[in-house]
């Protein structure tokens, strides 16, 4: 049998609520995948259950891009993913895997990121985002009569 643990942690990303660019967003899902993971472990150490201790832990984020194009400022909507993870796992390693530390190399922990595909926003939340300095999830409310929707 297999004990498969998942547990949900609200944590800070340390960044802009409203990131933009690549840099800014991989930053905080970064952190966001850490501090996850760091209260995965805390969490199992409290409980005094270390087999609970996280194998890894994800964090996202979500961010825009700033692009001009035909002289017009255009905002495409895009997520960051970073995984961190004990490089004790071996329940997710590729079965021809073949990483192993050399020259006294210690990595505790190993990383993967993955950028989502983007989108152009309509002009309505660029305009909200852009020029009243609004964050898209409050946006995205205004304009689509929506509650909470980030």
């Amino acid at each position: 049998d297999v004990k498969i643990v998942i547990s949900s942690h609200s944590v800070p990303s340390g960044v802009a609520d409203q990131p933009f660019g690549d840099e800014e967003t991989r930053e905080g899902a970064t952190n966001r995948a850490l501090a996850a993971y760091n209260a995965a472990c805390s969490e199992a150490a409290e409980n005094n259950c270390l087999e609970d201790m996280p194998d890894f832990a994800v964090g996202l984020e979500g961010g825009l891009e700033k692009v001009v194009f035909e002289k017009h400022e255009e905002l495409w909507c895009m997520a960051w993913m970073a995984i961190v993870g004990s490089t004790t796992c071996t329940s997710a390693k590729a079965e021809d895997d073949e990483y192993c530390a050399v020259n006294g190399e210690s990595k505790s922990l190993s990383w993967g990121y993955a950028k989502t595909g983007s989108f152009l926003l309509p002009p309505a939340l660029c305009d909200l985002v852009l020029n009243k300095n609004m964050e898209l999830g409050h946006a995205d409310d205004v304009v689509f009569q929506r509650v909470n929707s980030k």
